[in-house]
């Protein structure tokens, strides 16, 4: 009987134990799931969406604005009669003025340049100067903008 009693003891703390371990492998894997899954926030204060529309023209612009200014986005231009382009945008908005980097392609080919946007009451307007290319990048020559208002990209809806 004796013998008996030492056997359910040695059973009861084997399985006492064992039961003592599992959920602390099931804590520890529910830990390292919740981590894997925890969305990384990349501080984007806002999404905003300008267009120019107007008979066979479209301008599109899309702007993901971060906490110190910083501006990502999409750009792309489809006027009539020329060659559509699309591409990335990222710069800086320093008050009234976005100034950025746009890689865009067109016909096939991946091109880089300057471009330079005013913030006005109705949205966007293009800011155009002297320009100069320079290891496949177009750059400002200078920062006296020609504002091309006819051009005014409108806030609307994002796509």
């Amino acid at each position: 009987m004796k013998n008996v009693n030492y056997i359910f003891l040695f059973i009861s703390i084997v399985l006492f134990s064992c039961k003592s371990e599992v959920p602390e492998k099931v804590e520890e894997a529910s830990v390292e799931k919740q981590e894997i899954a925890a969305p990384k926030t990349e501080n984007i204060q806002k999404i905003e969406c300008y267009t120019y529309l107007k008979k066979k023209d479209t301008i599109y612009m899309a702007l993901r604005i971060k906490d110190d200014s910083i501006v990502e986005g999409d750009l792309s231009y489809s006027l009539f009669e020329k060659d559509q382009n699309k591409g990335n945008i990222r710069g800086r908005i320093s008050n009234d003025s976005l100034f950025a980097s746009y890689q865009y392609t067109s016909e096939g080919k991946v091109s880089e340049r300057e471009v330079f946007f005013l913030k006005s009451s109705d949205g966007f307007v293009e800011g155009f100067t002297e320009t100069e290319e320079s290891t496949g990048k177009t750059s400002f020559r200078n920062k006296d903008f020609k504002l091309n208002y006819s051009y005014t990209l409108k806030r609307t809806d994002c796509r």
